[in-house]
């Protein structure tokens, strides 16, 4: 909630864009602003190199994508303001002095910008890192200082627009349009939308699933609990003590683990809730504007385990006031199995798989809890093991066995002549895909190009006789070879129809590729003219003729300096899963020990050793285990099918999480040794069971 709301206000308050746009010639701010509606403003931004770090500057914007301080001031002249990520990665202080080019800043403060929440370099970034780049502020007229002049000129915009067709074709006509973009495009708000957006439902999904397995567990608890009290209450209930006055006084066991668990399990909750902020906004750079306290939803933490609770005390207690004085005096005995259970299938099985399976049967609200909790902590896992995976394969073996280049160059015009014999020419345009909010990318690549090594599910090299997609394009929107597809053009307006010759094995990226040449006749583009290079060696092209630079190293470095952070939050997972489905089996199988002391005892007398009672009496969460870890994999995959088609739906990269047997064998492993330990502390309990004290028991 402090999260959502303060993404919220922010945004709000400092008038995030709602589109931007690139230009090769200035623009008539006035008059667009006027004729459109529009908040439009000019914003000036340039790339300082500090080694293999860069600080990309940007002057003070007034009206749209206003900076917001978070300590410090606002930059006057000579001084700075940086991102609070980049400071602490680089050591960096209010007060500071910084040079840039011999010149001396002084740090003013901390800033956060509405357009810049999600901090990447370049949009094919998949995750930031403030190690090696940040953002900063100051003033026009300083930062002209390192620009010579002007090559492009980048304006931000607020304001509701119905058609853009209208604005596009001006902005084109008048001042050569180069990059249009909406909000819905920009990948680094896009982002953290789809984080703000499922965050709060997965964490009711979570929080709500862990409620409910806790609830019925402690229902499970309470009856027990009650049904070993029943000599007491049937003898209160034969003194004539109404169902009334019984239920009151047994009440009082819910009600109580409700008060001193849930009050103050949700104080400490919001207390342990700062870090968990702290840390989630690290990533995103959503400034904590204001520190709200939660009541609804501290009031829900609080009061929902309260109906579980009682109602499940209500249950076990009511469950046991329906039968009649003498039986609830005699107690609930196994006599009903034989009616309800009857299998002549079992006839051939031996004594104790007989009695074994008796055990499940009888219990079998138990064992799905069992079931339903594994199942849950194998979809975490494999959600763990098979995203950490994904990521990886996503940027080692795309940038290493498809993406062979290491320097991508987009000039800010269309060019003939290649000067640079070492690289290839390849040309980009922008869309939308028709219907949706989809960004779609094509790229005119050449033809026998040795940079873009284009493969098939088979790893069969494809050519560019034709069009082809990337496999997250086509699984987000289940198109396939001989599908046509229409595009909208960000920048003219104009319609296409693109038929799918193929499906490339690419998951970064809604993006599609054709040669070079289809490429300038299908977008009547002039013969030959290409917008950037394909590089393995760093190029010296001067800057004034580009709109923008890749290095790919960067890309796999920002990835690995990230990669400690990733893991941490994977060994949450990991341990929280492994807690849960410990926790689980260790209570229902503490419960059927207790229960079945007496025979537990009779049966070591008869001379049956721990490891068969262990089998009679806990051998049913065997089955249950192999159901719940088989139910988890198909959950696994609904739940990845979900953020595929919705979550990242219109963001431009998709992921190949799949549940591989690697990754299940090594969820498997990590649940068995749970099971195991579990296991091995309930056979302990069975070990410390003497005969001769549950004979005394019974004669007492």
């Amino acid at each position: 909630t402090n999260i959502d709301m303060n993404y919220k206000n922010f945004i709000e308050r400092y008038s995030q864009e709602s589109f931007h746009f690139i230009t090769l010639s200035p623009i008539n701010v006035d008059e667009i602003s006027k004729k459109y509606n529009l908040e439009v403003e000019e914003r000036l931004s340039w790339d300082y190199d500090l080694g293999n770090k860069t600080l990309r500057i940007f002057s003070i914007s007034n009206r749209v994508n206003r900076p917001l301080i978070s300590k410090g001031t606002l930059p006057k002249s000579q001084e700075i303001a940086i991102d609070p990520n980049f400071a602490q990665a680089n050591n960096l202080k209010i007060g500071d002095n910084f040079s840039i080019q011999g010149k001396i800043f002084k740090i003013s403060g901390y800033l956060y910008l509405p357009d810049y929440i999600y901090i990447i370099k370049n949009e094919q970034d998949m995750l930031p890192d403030p190690i090696h780049f940040g953002v900063g502020i100051m003033n026009p007229e300083d930062l002209k200082s390192f620009i010579p002049y002007a090559t492009h000129h980048y304006y931000m915009a607020r304001g509701k627009v119905n058609d853009f067709t209208q604005l596009k074709e001006e902005l084109n006509s008048r001042y050569k349009l180069l990059v249009f973009q909406e909000k819905w495009d920009n990948f680094r708000i896009i982002v953290t939308e789809k984080k703000m957006e499922n965050a709060k439902p997965m964490a009711y999904v979570i929080s709500g699933f862990v409620l409910i397995i806790s609830s019925v567990l402690l229902f499970i608890v309470l009856a027990r609990l009650i049904d070993s009290m029943h000599t007491e209450i049937g003898t209160l209930y034969a003194l004539g003590y109404s169902h009334r006055e019984i239920s009151k006084v047994y009440l009082q066991f819910p009600f109580y683990i409700w008060l001193l668990g849930a009050i103050p399990g949700g104080l400490i909750g919001y207390y342990l809730s700062d870090p968990l902020v702290k840390f989630y906004v690290s990533f995103l750079n959503v400034p904590v504007i204001d520190k709200i306290f939660p009541v609804k939803e501290l009031l829900i933490a609080i009061f929902s385990p309260a109906i579980f609770m009682i109602s499940a005390g209500y249950l076990a207690i009511r469950r046991l006031l329906k039968m009649s004085v003498l039986e609830v005096i005699k107690g609930e005995t196994e006599k009903s199995f034989t009616k309800r259970y009857r299998l002549s299938l079992l006839n051939g099985l031996s004594f104790k798989r007989r009695l074994m399976l008796k055990q499940g049967l009888l219990h079998l609200s138990r064992e799905i809890v069992l079931i339903l909790g594994v199942a849950f902590a194998t979809l975490i896992l494999l959600y763990g093991f098979a995203g950490g995976s994904a990521l990886n394969n996503l940027v080692n073996d795309t940038y290493t066995n498809i993406f062979k280049y290491n320097y991508v160059y987009i000039f800010n015009n269309y060019q003939r002549e290649n000067k640079y014999s070492n690289a290839e020419r390849f040309s980009i345009l922008s869309f939308n895909l028709e219907g949706t909010k989809a960004n779609v990318i094509i790229y005119g690549i050449e033809k026998d190009s040795k940079m873009v090594s284009l493969r098939g599910d088979r790893g069969e090299l494809l050519t560019l006789d034709g069009f082809v997609i990337t496999r997250s394009l086509a699984d987000k929107f289940n198109l396939r070879p001989g599908d046509t597809i229409s595009l909208i053009s960000k920048i003219d307006g104009k319609k296409y129809s693109l038929k799918i010759d193929n499906i490339a094995d690419v998951y970064i990226g809604n993006s599609g590729y054709m040669s070079l040449d289809k490429f300038n006749q299908i977008f009547g583009l002039e013969t030959d003219s290409f917008l950037g290079l394909y590089s393995f060696e760093k190029l010296d092209i001067p800057r004034e003729t580009l709109i923008s630079s890749m290095d790919k190293d960067y890309l796999i470095k920002a990835f690995k300096d990230n990669a400690e952070s990733i893991n941490k939050i994977l060994q949450v997972m990991y341990f929280m899963s492994f807690l849960l489905s410990l926790t689980i089996i260790y209570i229902l199988s503490s419960l059927t020990i207790t229960e079945n002391r007496k025979s537990i005892g009779i049966f070591k007398i008869l001379g049956y050793y721990d490891g068969e009672l262990s089998y009679i009496f806990l051998g049913f969460n065997n089955i249950s285990f192999l159901l719940g870890f088989s139910l988890g994999i198909p959950m696994f995959n609904v739940l990845v099918s979900y953020i595929m088609n919705a979550v990242l739906r219109d963001v431009d990269f998709s992921m190949n999480m799949k549940a591989d047997m690697k990754n299940v064998f090594v969820t498997f492993i990590v649940l068995l040794i749970a099971f195991l330990i579990s296991r091995y502390l309930g056979r302990r309990r069975i070990y410390s069971i003497s005969p001769g004290i549950i004979l005394k028991e019974q004669a007492e």
